[in-house]
């Protein structure tokens, strides 16, 4: 059975455990107290596997709270940087339903505002915005009620983004194309594109990409 032979306080804060003279995690001072560690005691395994889990557990919750702190992420976002970091998957499913129920991993929520920044800031297509949520993880089912709730006319997005980068272009072929190409990948169908044009009293070559 798994004997603690030595505490070392860490730079962190912590407290570094060593069983049977080997370093095997650190810990918080909460768990510290919680669970009485001193130099000397035995542990079952079924103990050592239950103070191993707790350990991940909490690091895992103050990695999340600290990544959350930065910016939002969607539960698969989330997920993924955890995991990339090798907390258990079984951790990291605990974490993140922990997260949820306390209303700080919202994916509808962050489907709404990421919506709305794409749609404002980066003028964005529906389609370009609905492939992006995809991209981040958000599940269709919030994708559609997020963009139930944003007001967006495609013509007026697009004569917003030719007012601001492409109409002193649109006298010659070159710049009208470049304005194309631009609006197209910005997720704009073709025919979005021309009827925005006609606007500016522009025809366009059939076929233009």
């Amino acid at each position: 059975m798994p004997v603690l032979t030595k505490l070392a306080p860490t730079k962190q804060g912590r407290m570094a455990l060593f069983f049977d003279e080997e370093f095997a995690f650190s810990v918080d001072l909460e768990t510290l107290a919680q669970f009485g560690l001193q130099k000397g005691m035995t542990f079952s395994e079924d103990e050592f596997a239950q103070l191993q889990e707790k350990t991940q557990y909490k690091k895992a919750r103050d990695r999340a709270f600290k990544l959350l702190g930065y910016k939002s992420y969607t539960r698969q976002m989330l997920w993924q940087r955890l995991r990339q970091e090798e907390f258990p998957e079984e951790t990291v499913t605990e974490v993140l339903d922990r997260l949820e129920e306390l209303g700080l991993l919202n994916d509808l929520d962050y489907a709404v505002r990421c919506s709305k920044d794409l749609l404002n800031l980066k003028k964005y297509s529906v389609n370009r915005v609905r492939q992006e949520l995809r991209h981040r993880g958000v599940g269709e089912a919030d994708i559609d009620r997020a963009l139930e709730q944003v007001d967006c006319d495609p013509i007026v997005q697009i004569h917003q983004v030719i007012e601001k980068k492409y109409k002193n272009g649109l006298s010659d072929e070159k710049g009208r194309r470049r304005a194309v190409n631009g609006l197209l990948r910005l997720g704009y169908a073709y025919g979005q594109i021309r009827q925005a044009l006609q606007d500016y009293e522009i025809e366009l070559n059939g076929g233009m990409e």
